[in-house]
């Protein structure tokens, strides 16, 4: 990963842990998901906090998705990628792990439907 990518990552996990830390100070680990396809992107994100798995509304968090969303498109300019997903994972001791994927682009998704936890998929 080049210099450029790297501080978008830092970035992107310092952002992310505000949030989270505003929605929930008691939260735990937090996952956030990026989808690109040619032309369109967009993101999803859930913490582990008090309450259990939360998923961060995009609705009440509008300003900050569409913030992580340039963010994660800049990105994968500067990784040469059109499209791919990526899981950022932060925790509140302020730990962080990104992990791309390429191929398949339902990798890691976040949903409570269909009895789903929350939680990224396969992880």
């Amino acid at each position: 990963m080049n210099n450029e990518a790297s501080a978008i990552v830092i970035d992107l996990a310092k952002e992310f842990v505000s949030l989270v830390g505003s929605l929930d100070p008691g939260w735990t680990k937090a996952y956030y998901r990026f989808r690109a396809e040619e032309l369109r992107y967009g993101s999803n994100a859930s913490y582990v906090g008090g309450a259990g798995v939360t998923l961060v509304g995009a609705i009440r968090n509008g300003p900050f998705y569409e913030l992580m969303n340039e963010k994660g498109s800049e990105l994968l300019k500067h990784l040469d990628k059109k499209k791919g997903v990526f899981l950022l994972t932060v925790d509140n001791k302020l730990d962080y792990d990104i992990k791309f994927e390429w191929d398949d682009l339902h990798r890691w998704e976040i949903s409570k439907m269909d009895g789903r936890s929350g939680i990224p998929e396969g992880i």
